[in-house]
């Protein structure tokens, strides 16, 4: 080894020598693997002439300045990949726009046709007019993004299976939801609950206001809002008093046992006389429901045409019978206890 170093070092200068060559071939060997890696595009750092390349040379071509160190060239090729990608895309974007102010006008149209003609025939309750305008909605907004969407080129059919996809996770997580639609769709179409029904839900007595397909809205007498979910309404019992013809309501009242009957029936009944929101074709009643540990139990029924007035005429009428008893010194029983005490005879 101690003979080859003169060797050795006498060659050093030779070494060193070829160095500058060595670097200065370096970039003709980066061009050289830039095309076998990115192409021969890769040896042409001019952007002339490039308004028919298509958008992947492009971008090879931009690798390869970047590998090469050309940043000057790979940022001038990035900014006309780019103003060739929006020259492109340009007139489909128009085109779309155009199209989509198109349908929403149509749509709006056509919406507002079918709200007119809705409203005006006699075939078509409220509930179902409002499913049927919200189900126009949905089928039409779902189709004028479809629609838009292929005019720029974009496959409908993976949206499609996107959607379907997502439909079946929206179902699992959103079950809730889908039957109280489907709990809604079913209380429309059966019509057993009406806009403007007056029924009694789990013991309160309110005023159908509104049938979503999601809630049943219920107005209490006293102007509260109750919000029920549709798959409770249709699982649940539900009284309605607007149907089956002119609606019973009960007023009890009670009298002393020391009191007739027959007198606070005759003394009753003169009161609904001549009351046009009762009805003429049922006549009031007044019967004996019970005898109480300190009172006889009794009950005026009459007759409401107007379901929604039934609390007006329940207050009106419990008011009535009572001056009604009082001016007939007719005694009104309140609860009480007679306490007899016996004398034993040996005392």
């Amino acid at each position: 080894m101690r003979q080859d170093a003169p060797n050795t070092l006498q060659a050093a200068p030779d070494i060193l020598q070829a160095a500058p060559d060595t670097l200065q071939a370096a970039p003709d060997a980066s061009a050289m693997f830039a095309d076998s890696l990115f192409g021969s595009a890769a040896a042409d750092s001019s952007v002339e002439g490039l308004a028919h390349v298509p958008l992947d040379e492009l971008l090879s071509r931009t690798a390869s300045y970047l590998y090469t160190g050309q940043i000057d060239s790979a940022a001038e090729l990035i900014g006309f990949a780019l103003v060739h990608e929006i020259a492109r895309v340009a007139p489909k974007i128009v085109i779309a726009l155009v199209l989509l102010l198109f349908l929403y006008l149509l749509y709006r149209i056509v919406l507002n046709l079918l709200r007119r003609v809705l409203s005006r025939t006699r075939y078509i309750r409220p509930g179902l007019e409002k499913l049927a305008l919200q189900g126009f909605r949905l089928a039409a907004l779902i189709g004028i993004g479809i629609t838009t969407l292929q005019s720029v080129g974009f496959d409908p059919a993976a949206l499609v299976t996107g959607i379907g996809v997502a439909g079946i996770a929206l179902g699992i997580a959103a079950r809730d939801t889908v039957e109280n639609i489907i709990s809604g769709v079913s209380i429309l179409a059966d019509g057993a609950i009406k806009i403007g029904d007056m029924v009694i839900f789990n013991d309160i007595y309110c005023e159908v206001k509104e049938i979503t397909l999601r809630t049943t809205r219920l107005r209490t007498p006293n102007h509260e809002t109750v919000i029920v979910p549709n798959r409770q309404m249709a699982n649940n019992p539900v009284r309605n008093h607007s149907v089956g013809g002119n609606l019973r309501i009960d007023i009890p009242f009670s009298i002393a046992y020391k009191e007739f009957p027959q007198e606070a029936r005759r003394v009753v009944l003169k009161l609904p006389v001549g009351d046009e929101r009762l009805s003429k074709d049922s006549a009031p009643e007044v019967v004996v429901t019970s005898l109480n540990d300190s009172s006889i139990d009794m009950m005026l029924w009459v007759y409401v045409i107007d379901p929604g007035r039934e609390c007006e005429i329940t207050y009106e009428y419990t008011e009535r019978i009572r001056e009604a008893l009082r001016k007939a010194d007719i005694e009104i029983p309140f609860p009480h206890m007679q306490v007899m005490l016996e004398k034993d005879g040996n005392h």
